[in-house]
């Protein structure tokens, strides 16, 4: 099979996966969040954007922020670029993230294990971000670190380098990265190559309850989380190497 074979079938699955993606994402929500987006984009007041990012969260209070998780996805899959890896309404879900319990966790985590690698590799992109969020740092470090061996190729080179470029400084990323041994980003999309991942410790059957105070009282430590997000859309704003495909752009 040739490189053109092997692209036509790619983009076929893309498609496919497109199709099915949208049939699972909350329009509503999806609107939401993308109107919000663009009234960020206008926005020049620090002060004003915190407070539209706080009038949002308010808004996801009293749904299955689940969805959140899935739009993510659907956003990061499909609305992405080489001069945009991470659209406003992307970062907007990191941000509701904020709210999120230890079982709306474990419903991303098992997303990794989805039979679409670039939908879990999406899933276990939005856990990184989301362990910027210090009341989410160990859960997902620990997920990743005890499941790391079980993750493709591609999945286990996409942590190391996000690790790298965001939680450098933190000691179980510093351990993840060493043990990893991959100092080279190179990623493989191939359907003639098993591309799945597996659990190592994860139970998919099982999940954590937690109270819905939790959530509450998360939103009184965002300021510090606010200015990580800041740095997350300076980062992502940079531009990126023109021989750099979109998905490298927490490279380097």
């Amino acid at each position: 099979m040739n490189n053109n074979d092997h692209l036509e079938d790619f983009l076929n699955i893309i498609k496919e996966h497109h199709t099915h993606s949208v049939e699972k994402v909350n329009r509503s929500l999806y609107d939401d969040i993308c109107k919000t987006a663009e009234i960020i984009e206008r926005t020049e007041s620090e002060t004003e954007e915190i407070a539209i990012k706080e009038s949002l969260r308010e808004r996801f209070k009293n749904v299955d922020l689940n969805q959140v998780t899935d739009l993510f996805i659907y956003n990061q899959m499909f609305f992405t670029s080489n001069e945009d890896p991470l659209p406003t309404a992307s970062i907007l879900c990191i941000n509701i993230g904020k709210l999120f319990t230890e079982q709306n966790l474990h419903y991303i985590v098992a997303k990794v294990y989805s039979r679409n690698e670039i939908e879990g590799g999406c899933a276990l992109s939005f856990l990184g971000y989301l362990a910027l969020q210090e009341h989410h740092r160990n859960y997902i470090l620990n997920f990743i670190k005890e499941n790391f061996e079980g993750f493709s190729k591609n999945k286990k080179t996409e942590c190391v380098f996000q690790l790298k470029n965001y939680l450098s400084d933190d000691k179980i990323a510093q351990q993840i990265i060493s043990d990893s041994g991959i100092t080279e980003y190179l990623l493989t999309f191939s359907t003639e190559e098993d591309s799945s991942s597996r659990p190592i410790t994860f139970n998919l059957e099982n999940g954590k309850n937690t109270g819905t105070g939790e959530s509450n009282e998360i939103l009184h430590s965002s300021r510090k989380e606010s200015t990580t997000e800041n740095n997350i859309l300076k980062k992502s704003g940079e531009k990126l190497n023109s021989d750099s495909p979109w998905w490298q752009f927490w490279k380097k």
